[in-house]
C-alpha cells in the first residue's frame, strides 16, 4: 500500500521537531536522554520516508506524525516554555459562574421608564395567504 504525505506537512513537522528541541535545550531541566533520542529517531524517519509512522490506527497516513508523536512533540516544545512565553488561557472559568456582577465590565442599571412600544410591522408573506387566512375561489 503506498501512501503519499505532502512534503509540505512533512517540512513543517521537521521544524516543529527543532523548535521542540531548541525550546527544551533552552530550559533548566534540558532534553533527556529519551527526548533526544524520540526527536532523533522521528527526524531520521521524517528525512528518509517523509512520515513517521505506517500504522493506520495510530493517525492519519496522510499526516506526517501519529497523533502520540504530535503529542509527545508538543509536550516537550511546552518544557521549554517560560510563564511569559504562554498563551492565556480562554474558555470558562469557574469564576465565571458567580451571580454576583464582580467579573463583569460594566451594567447599566435599568431605567425605571418603559421602554416606548413600536408598531410591529407585519411579516413578509410569500405565499399568497391573507392575513385572515385562506379563502378558495368563488365558484361561479
Amino acid at each position: 500500500m503506498s501512501r503519499r504525505v505532502d512534503p509540505a506537512l512533512t517540512k513543517r513537522a521537521l521544524s516543529a521537531l527543532k523548535r521542540a528541541a531548541d525550546k527544551a535545550k533552552l530550559s533548566e531541566e534540558g532534553l533527556t536522554e529519551w527526548e533526544a533520542e524520540f526527536l532523533g529517531s522521528v527526524e531520521e524517519r521524517l528525512t528518509k520516508f517523509g512520515s513517521a509512522f505506517a500504522d493506520p490506527d495510530k493517525g492519519q497516513l496522510s499526516a506526517p506524525l501519529s497523533l502520540r508523536q504530535g503529542l509527545k512533540v508538543r509536550q516537550i516544545s511546552k518544557k521549554g516554555e517560560t510563564e511569559a512565553d504562554q498563551k492565556p488561557r480562554t474558555g470558562f472559568k469557574a469564576k465565571d459562574k458567580s451571580p454576583t456582577p464582580t467579573n463583569r465590565k460594566s451594567i447599566k442599571p435599568k431605567s425605571d421608564k418603559p421602554k416606548p412600544d413600536k408598531p410591529r410591522k407585519p411579516l413578509a408573506r410569500k405565499t399568497g395567504l391573507t392575513s385572515k387566512g385562506f379563502r378558495p375561489k368563488k365558484a361561479d
